[in-house]
């Protein structure tokens, strides 16, 4: 039978080794060269961000944005997020991380329920961003 491994020490290191590469990665972003690197993405990021919110609306729609458990919305991009939208990066770094400690959380209470559990939690997340949106478009 698989062994099974306590799900508050694979929570904890699940957010340990996500966390870990961001610091590195918003300072080396911040490196010349690493923006001559990138300067394509860099510059159609920063078009594309230009009507985003600031301040605390910023750094919750961060976090928000890496909370979210689907492809491409983790803490790598939350830190080219924050490194675009000119975050300090201990603001960066702190959206970064309640989005991943939100992530890592979802994804608990996901593997947890169960298969019916997961069915609820899924629905409930749905409806959530169905919400939002309509509660966005009004």
């Amino acid at each position: 039978p698989p062994r099974q491994v306590p799900l508050a020490k694979t929570f904890f290191l699940c957010v340990l080794g996500n966390m870990l590469p961001i610091v590195p990665l918003l300072v080396a972003l911040r490196a010349p060269i690493v923006q001559r690197l990138l300067e394509a993405p860099l510059k159609k990021a920063r078009t594309k961000s230009s009507q985003v919110l600031d301040g605390d609306r910023r750094w919750t729609a961060l976090a928000a944005f890496v909370g979210v458990p689907f492809p491409g919305t983790g803490a790598w991009t939350g830190a080219m997020i924050a490194f675009v939208l000119g975050m300090p990066l201990a603001e960066g770094l702190s959206a970064i991380f309640a989005g991943v400690v939100m992530a890592g959380l979802i994804v608990a209470a996901l593997t947890a329920a169960g298969k019916v559990g997961a069915a609820i939690v899924v629905a409930a997340i749905i409806a959530v961003f169905v919400g939002s949106r309509f509660a966005s478009s009004k």
